[in-house]
This record gives C-alpha cells, structure tokens and sequence, in this order.
C-alpha cells in the first residue's frame, strides 16, 4: 500500500452503473436504472487507485469516492476515529484480538457523518440542490450539519413522530423538518409523496450509493489501522445494511489493489425485538415474508427500528452468505451487558444500536463460533448524544397523502451544532493499544 501527497486539483469522471443489466448514467441523480429499476452502484478504475496522504478522507480516498472533484466538497470534520484494541473486554469474552472501531469520535458521534459529507458532496457534483431525505434520527441529523456547509442546499428531513427527538440538527434557514405521526416506513412514504408532488429529488436511503460509499470509509481507514494484520470477521448492527454493503464494497476495492488477501465472515446484528433479516435468515428465505414483517417495531436500539427491510435483504443475503458469514439477534439484557461492558472495561460511551454489534461478536464467542486468536472488527456506529425536539416542526396526519410545500422555516435545536466546519487535522492513531 502506498501513500502520496496530493499535489493539486483533483478530478474525475463518475459513473453510475446498474447493477443488474449494465446501463450507465454519466450525469444526473440516478439511483435506480430507469430501465430495469434494479440499484445503481458507482465503480471505479482501480488501476490507477491511490490513497492519499490527507486528513480529509474525501480526499484522501478520492479516488475511491463517487466525486468528480475536490473543490466542492462539503467536510464536517468525519473520520479519524480510533480503532480500540480491547484487551479487558476481548479477555473476558475469550477473544485476544478484539478490535472496536469508535465512531463515537465523529462530530454528532455517529459514522452517519461520513455518510452526510459525502452524499451531500455527490449531490451538489451532480446538479442537485434541493432534495428530501427520511431516516430515525442519525442520518437526518448528520445531513443538516452537512446543510451548514452548503447554504445553497434545501434539505426537507421527514420523520416519524417516535424519531422526533433524534433529529438535532442545528438552526438553519435551508432545514425544513416534517414529523408524521407514523412509523420509519410511514414517514419515508410520506417524503418519497412529497418528493413526487414537488418534483424534487429523494434522496434515497439504502439506494442512494453515495450513503453506501460515504459508509465504507469507516472501514477503509480501519483496515489502515489494522495493517499488516486483516480481520477475520466484520460484525455492525443493521436496518437497512448500508454500513455493510459498504464495507464489502470497500473489502473488494481493497482486495482488487492486493491491499487485502481476503475476504472476512460478515456478521450483521440485529436486536431480538426487531429482527426480520435474522429471522428470514434463519428459516432460509430469499426475501422477507409477510411472516418477517414487523408492523409495528420495537426495541430500545431505536436507530435500527426498520420492520421491513425487503427492499435491501436479498443484497443483505447475498453479501453474508458469499462471505461464509450470518445474521444474529440479541436481547435488550445481552445489550445493555454489551453496553455496560464497553463503558467499564474500555471506557466508551456508545449507543445501543452500537451495543447490538458488540453483544452479537460476544455471543458469538460465547457460542464458539468465532475463536479466541481470531481477529474481530466491530464497528461501533455511534454513541448517544444530547436529544430534543425541534420547536418548529410541520406535522402531518397519516391520512394526508400530500402537504403544502412551505416557505422558508427557521429551525432551532436545543443543543449546538456538532460539526466543526474546519477540518479536525488529525489522522488515525496508530499506537499500540488504540491503533
């Protein structure tokens, strides 16, 4: 692996391919093929692939990145983040090379911002300007710190009335919030009717691949860290599985410029409460059944509340079972144990969404299927940060199929923004102990 100093201007050709039948779209927001309606992904010419000796990982993985340029980017300050070698809690599992990579680092504490910083900058790169956006809180917050940076950008935040309080985003001419009173699934219907009444683009979740590639780069920079050693298996909680096809995503970049020899057991974790993947997993299903839905979806790792992920399962499926790896579930009392552990024995505050990977690669050791010398990456997405309900919100009634679209409305959160709008500077440790 070699690293250069960029030297100028970077920029590049990006293309948006279908992943079933092969069209391409040079330009514009595609994220499903107008052909055949399967996702888009953005692939990249390899052979002239480099990482770049920068403290912005926009940069320092642009090449890597589906943006065409780096002179309009739009950075919060992501990345860094440690990769903790956990030597008390990995003894008490039975695990002597247990590895958490902390995104509790990030600016509003959760790898969403990586996911915002460059979404938002593919976006603006490829004409769009004024778009709709729909997640529980994390997302939706790390994209109106993003707005910040970007003041010619209008972002509409749809959520459910349960999420409210998880959208902290700072107060903002060009943030509009609308609260439904409906579930995750509900409220994404509602921005997707929004987006079609209005003409405006929606930005997609899952489907739009600038999330899945802004999400990779958690993994790229913990596979920096880690080397020369490789992990063994790769566990992080879902909903959706964004974080995931990003990081196989970036296994196989990684893998086709000899940076890594090998493939690693993908493990997505899921809570017991809220487990349609696990569930369809377990009895062998190709897609999510009627039988996996949850209608209504509980847990106390609200950020991964998603009762139908029918849309991105069979990509879930597909990825697990290519990597010889599985879908678990957990307890709410094996994630509090897993949270409880994680603050005493490393002294770090993570959320419970991050606490559902971490108590399935300890189940998973408790059960032997993954063994003591066995390198483990975890991926701790987040941690919990100060909650409260924007004071201006337009709600909307289930059984209003459309709203009028608003003038301008001044949001204001009750905690300050997180985002630094300068870069942070540091790169990622590499000492012993926090690499």
């Amino acid at each position: 692996m070699s690293v250069v100093s960029p030297s100028e201007v970077l920029s590049k050709a990006v293309v948006l391919e279908c992943r079933a039948c092969g069209l391409r779209a040079e330009e514009g927001y595609v994220i499903r093929c107008p052909r055949c309606g399967s996702a888009t992904d953005v692939l990249y010419d390899l052979s002239s692939a480099r990482i770049r000796d920068s403290d912005n990982p926009l940069i320092r993985w642009f090449d890597l990145l589906p943006l065409a340029d780096t002179e309009r980017l739009y950075w919060l300050g992501d990345g860094g983040t440690p990769l903790v070698h956990a030597r008390e809690l990995g003894r008490a599992a039975g695990l002597d090379r247990l590895y958490l990579k902390d995104e509790t680092r990030n600016p509003s504490r959760t790898t969403k911002d990586r996911m915002a910083s460059v979404a938002v900058s593919f976006l603006a790169q490829r004409g769009v300007h004024e778009f709709v956006v729909s997640s529980t809180g994390n997302s939706s917050t790390s994209m109106g710190l993003c707005a910040r940076l970007a003041p010619e950008i209008t972002l509409h935040i749809f959520c459910g009335q349960e999420f409210l309080h998880r959208v902290n985003v700072p107060d903002l001419p060009n943030v509009r919030i609308y609260c439904t009173d409906t579930d995750f699934v509900g409220a994404a219907a509602a921005a997707s009717a929004y987006a079609r009444e209005h003409r405006l683009p929606f930005e997609g979740g899952f489907f739009n691949p600038a999330r899945r590639e802004g999400l990779k780069l958690c993994y790229l920079e913990a596979f920096d860290q880690l080397f020369p050693r490789m992990p063994d298996v790769v566990v992080q909680a879902v909903s959706s599985g964004m974080g995931i096809y990003g990081a196989f995503k970036g296994i196989a970049e990684y893998r086709a410029l000899g940076w890594l020899s090998r493939v690693p057991r993908i493990v997505c974790a899921q809570q017991r409460s809220c487990a349609p993947m696990y569930e369809a997993f377990r009895d062998g299903a190709e897609v999510i059944g009627p039988q996996h839905v949850q209608h209504r979806p509980r847990g106390i790792a609200k950020a991964i509340l998603r009762g139908n992920p029918s849309d991105s399962y069979p990509v879930m499926r597909a990825i697990v079972n290519s990597s010889n790896g599985c879908f678990e579930a957990v307890r709410d009392d094996e994630i509090l144990d897993a949270q409880h552990r994680a603050r005493e024995l490393e002294g770090l505050d993570i959320c419970l969404s991050s606490s559902v990977a971490l108590a399935s690669a300890l189940k998973l050791a408790r059960t032997g299927r993954v063994l003591r010398d066995e390198v483990v990456l975890v991926n701790l997405t987040g941690g919990n940060r100060p909650e409260s309900v924007p004071p201006n919100v337009t709600r909307l009634s289930a059984g209003r199929p459309s709203v009028t679209r608003p003038s301008v409305t001044r949001l204001s959160a009750g905690r300050p923004s997180a985002g630094p709008q300068d870069p942070r500077g540091r790169s990622p440790e590499r000492k012993e102990g926090r690499l």
